[in-house]
């Protein structure tokens, strides 16, 4: 950084001063060869201030400006700060307290890293009161409220320019100095100090009101302690550099997406749902405080109701998806018909975070893509600390169309944080995310290619089926099994029949490159940013279609594993559900569309029901058991429309989704599981056993990534052998047979 600075000095009747502390300031920046200049605002002065230093002017760089604005100090400042030309800038006092001959140490500690310097006042003999009001403030205000060690009221600091560029200001006329403080350092810049000595008034009275002085001070100094920081974007040079990003409570986030932070699962609530929650939470608690019997009835009322709806609602899903097949179905006719090898250029996303040994599947399953392979792009995007991954990686002979791409490493550590930043350097025409254990169907990207063709413009994108290629490895596989060919072969294709919003899959989702651009990317923020991303682009007036192809992934087989990925899942549809419900006008655009509908019982509602499932069954199991001594209380909640809706909810309800379940593991093919079904209650209360867990994270670390760990079935034969029945092929070839190093 070049040594120079902007001297800007406020000043008010200052007649006396201003000459010899803009000698002062030429005599000690000159002598160790700091270009300067010196920046007046004189404050409506009633002396001779503006003349005396306006003659500086033709032998000096100093340039002396009537005051535009209101009086005060701190707009005077603010004022001065927009005439400086230099990157670094100095703020003084006009009365000769604090001395210019340190404003050159100030800048070295600038140029060795800081970016805030304030001098800390070491004051000659003052009364007591002034002392014990000094020291009183600077003790309380700055450091018990804000964790300070700097004279924050000190009115001489030295700081780089582009704090000023970035940070919101609207101080008070005593106020400039705790605001630009605490802003700053919530915007990530490091505050350092100096000692020097803060000289007496050599002339006149003092310009501070004391009483008001310290009443605004005060004030400012609890008002910001429970206000909560705002978010401040890089500075343009810096968002050339890292990408795009800003800095919250001095934490620094890089995520990659232009989209608006209010749009993201950056904040959990905004202040409006706070205020509609603590409204609910008063009006519960009086409602239950003067009749809770009724309260409790009522609410027992709306959550039957709503398994009621829930109920009927996913009923006409699966009647929708076998009487209106509408998934995209290309046959190999029409991919033979496709001119030559005129296909588009495709891009692969891949996030790796320390599953090196998954890799050498996912080369295979690259290689067996039936694609050209020089309009491929495969870009394997790995976290720049996760060392070991990227050294075992860079030692294999990987095809020509892998690309190596590390992502620097920021907050938040996320898969969607990487994909944005791997979708800064794609090529495709056409762009596809593939985890790291995926196994696609070899003509999946043909087939997607046509499938955009067919569906149209407003199709934004297509996705693949998902489904295990170990689903009889244990108990777990079998059920996540069953879940999914439940959600992919009926729901999806049932919700895609009445054009409503589609929840992505966390892989095989395909997009026209352009189009996920101008949707500003994925959610960096938000742990299930498939889900999310479903969502916006209904909103932007977009569909989702399922095409009919596969992409066979690992079922999770441990238990433990199981319930971190699960949890994650859950955390992020909460994200979802909270960040649209900040806009939930943008589901109804068009009066016909029941997006809002199916938003609140797809996203919400599944939710939900993990939460409240264990409760409906604990009561329900209390009242047959002890039917004798609580029988008659608990009816007390069920009036006779209330208990029909129960009842059918309960008896036909849970046959026809274990029905649902036998009905997916058929359609898929996968006959030998559908005896296993019966146990899918024991799933759902494992799901539930996720949803608390994923409650307490949303509230503990909301955008923690909780990394599923793959590569389970490595070694389990069953399940190589079911893939490669499947896919007609070998998972693993020869070339890359031997597992790299096992992630740590």
């Amino acid at each position: 950084m070049k040594k120079a600075v902007s001297v800007i000095i406020p000043a008010r009747n200052e007649e006396g001063t201003i000459v010899q502390l803009i000698r002062r300031i030429d005599s000690a920046l000159t002598s160790e060869n700091i270009t300067y200049e010196i920046i007046i605002i004189d404050d409506h002065s009633t002396d001779k201030t503006f003349s005396s230093a306006k003659k500086f002017s033709k032998n000096y760089p100093v340039f002396v400006h009537k005051k535009k604005g209101m009086t005060g100090k701190a707009q005077s400042l603010i004022e001065g700060f927009s005439y400086a030309k230099y990157d670094l800038l100095c703020m003084i006092d006009a009365d000769l307290q604090y001395p210019p001959e340190s404003i050159p140490e100030m800048i070295e500690k600038i140029l060795h890293g800081s970016d805030i310097v304030v001098a800390n006042r070491n004051e000659r003999e003052t009364s007591a009161l002034r002392q014990f009001l000094s020291k009183g403030y600077l003790y309380f205000f700055g450091k018990v409220l804000h964790g300070f060690t700097c004279d924050v009221q000190s009115g001489m600091k030295v700081f780089k320019k582009e704090i000023i560029e970035r940070v919101t200001l609207n101080p008070t006329p005593w106020t400039f100095d705790l605001e630009f403080l605490l802003k700053a350092r919530n915007a990530g810049y490091s505050i350092s100090t100096i000692n020097i000595i803060f000289a007496e008034r050599i002339s006149g009275q003092t310009k501070i009101k004391l009483v008001n002085a310290i009443s605004q001070i005060g004030w400012t100094a609890l008002r910001y302690k429970f206000v909560t920081p705002e978010i401040v974007p890089f500075h343009p040079t810096v968002e050339k550099k890292k990408g795009k990003g800003f800095h919250h409570r001095g934490q620094e986030y890089v995520h990659h997406s232009k989209l608006d932070v209010d749009q993201t699962a950056f904040y959990r609530l905004t202040r409006t749902h706070k205020i509609i929650l603590i409204e609910i939470a008063l009006i519960l608690s009086l409602a239950f405080f003067l009749n809770w019997h009724e309260t409790i009835l009522v609410t027992i009322a709306v959550l039957t109701g709503l398994y009621f709806f829930d109920l009927l609602y996913n009923l006409y899903l699966v009647y929708r998806s076998f009487s209106t097949p509408s998934e995209l179905i290309i046959s190999n006719e029409e991919i033979a018909q496709y001119k030559g090898n005129n296909w588009p250029t495709y891009t692969v996303f891949c996030p790796l975070y320390k599953e090196a040994h998954v890799v050498p599947q996912f080369v295979t399953a690259m290689s067996r893509l039936d694609y050209p392979k020089n309009k491929l792009q495969v870009m394997l995007l790995l976290e720049e600390d996760d060392k070991e991954t990227i050294k075992n990686i860079r030692k294999q002979a990987l095809p020509s169309y892998f690309e190596i791409v590390v992502v620097p490493d920021s907050q938040p550590k996320t898969k969607p944080k990487a994909c944005n930043f791997g979708l800064t350097k794609a090529t495709g025409e056409y762009s596809v995310i593939y985890d790291a254990e995926d196994v696609p169907d070899p003509l999946q990207l043909k087939k997607t290619v046509l499938a955009f063709k067919k569906g149209g413009d407003k199709i934004m994108c297509i996705q693949a089926k998902l489904n295990f290629y170990n689903p009889n490895q244990n108990l777990l596989s079998r059920m996540f099994t069953a879940e999914y060919s439940l959600w992919f072969d009926l729901v999806l294709t049932g919700l895609q029949s009445i054009n409503a919003p589609i929840p992505l899959g966390g892989t095989s989702n395909h997009f026209r490159t352009a189009d996920l651009i101008k949707l500003k990317g994925w959610d960096s923020f938000n742990v299930t940013e498939d889900c999310d991303l479903g969502m916006r682009l209904v909103k932007a007036g977009y569909r989702t279609a399922v095409v009919d192809s596969i992409t066979l992934e690992e079922a999770n087989s441990s238990y433990k594993n199981w319930i971190k990925q699960r949890s994650r899942w859950i955390k992020g549809y909460m994200q979802t559900y909270l960040v649209h419900c900040r806009d939930l006008g943008g589901f109804n655009k068009r009066k016909r569309d029941l997006h809002l509908f199916s938003f609140q019982l797809i996203v919400g509602g599944k939710v939900l029901s993990m939460f409240i499932n264990p409760l409906m069954w604990m009561t329900t199991i209390a009242y047959f058991l002890f039917r004798a001594h609580i029988g008659t209380f608990i009816e007390s909640f069920f009036p006779a429309w209330v208990l029909y809706m129960g009842v059918v909810s309960l008896i036909f309800g849970n046959f026809l989704y274990l029905y649902y379940y036998m009905i997916g593991t058929a359609k898929h093919g996968h006959h030998e599981l559908v005896k296993y079904v019966f146990l899918v209650p024991i799933y759902w209360l494992a799901m539930s056993v996720a949803a608390w867990y994923a409650a307490y994270k949303l509230i503990t670390a909301p955008h923690h990534w909780a990394k599923t760990k793959h590569g389970l079935h490595i070694s389990n034969k069953k399940a190589i052998e079911h893939a490669t029945q499947v896919i007609g092929q070998e998972l693993i070839d020869d070339n890359f047979a031997a597992p790299l190093s096992p992630a740590i």
